[in-house]
């Protein structure tokens, strides 16, 4: 088992272009107006109380909340400038979301942005993070979702294609990942059934639903001019098709609430 957290933890710390979400721009920084709009969409109250961020990567989460928040932030890797993000509510550690270290029901707010489809012990995870919340709390997940054309994709590349089991993502020109399992809703809702959660509440994200059904159009090779007339193409459709059809897109955020 050490040997594949070390070999996880060494590919992130090389291929940092691979650590993405759509709430982290390219330059580190954080989507607080996408954040607030899907949190007002799912109904998620983010202020007071404990919240944890599991795969903080550079912390740029840190930034949304107020000192009468009290953050916590836990990654398998450290990030540079992490200490100049700590202060008086705001703390950061390494460690892995398969064995938090953390007391039972102590957690208000879990949040946890784009790691999980990396994590080798799913079940574990999930276990943890139903440990650590409070009765009442909510856990936000975002989360790559499968179950569309780009999954249709996964499957082919990893079976007939040059990319090894639980590799392949569109994700900068379809670089292979160290882990990227194949996540669909009813594995989300198996998943974190078995830890003990009951609510499920999602939403699609409609800047990609042009992504989950045409994954090409983020390949090296695909054509510039196509590119744009799909990009075009996304901004007509895809707000009707993500309320029609959550898992067009790429990626599905989770409100699961611990009664």
């Amino acid at each position: 088992m050490a040997s594949k957290v070390e070999h996880i933890q060494s590919f992130y710390q090389k291929e940092k272009a691979l650590v993405t979400s759509p709430f982290i721009h390219l330059g580190g920084e954080l989507d607080a107006k996408l954040l607030s709009a899907v949190f007002r969409r799912l109904n998620i109250s983010p202020g007071g109380g404990t919240v944890l961020d599991i795969g903080c990567g550079s912390g740029a989460l840190s930034t949304y909340f107020g000192e009468e928040t009290r953050y916590f932030g836990i990654d398998l890797v450290c990030q540079p400038g992490l200490k100049r993000r700590e202060g008086k509510n705001k703390h950061f550690t390494l460690g892995n979301a398969e064995s938090l270290p953390l007391k039972e029901q102590s957690i208000d707010l879990l949040i946890c942005l784009d790691s999980f489809e990396h994590y080798i012990e799913p079940y574990k995870a999930a276990a943890e993070f139903f440990r650590v919340l409070k009765p009442g709390g909510t856990l936000f997940l975002s989360i790559p979702n499968y179950a569309n054309i780009a999954g249709l994709v996964k499957k082919g590349c990893e079976r007939f294609g040059s990319y090894a089991r639980d590799t392949w993502a569109p994700f900068d020109g379809w670089k292979p990942e160290a882990l990227e399992h194949f996540i669909t809703p009813a594995r989300i809702k198996k998943v974190f059934s078995k830890a003990g959660f009951t609510s499920f509440a999602k939403a699609g994200y409609k800047e990609e639903v042009i992504v989950g059904l045409f994954p090409w159009i983020w390949h090296p090779a695909f054509p510039e001019r196509l590119k744009v007339a799909l990009w075009h193409l996304n901004r007509l459709l895809a707000r009707p098709m993500v309320v029609l059809w959550p898992s067009s897109s790429l990626h599905l955020f989770w409100k699961i609430f611990k009664l």
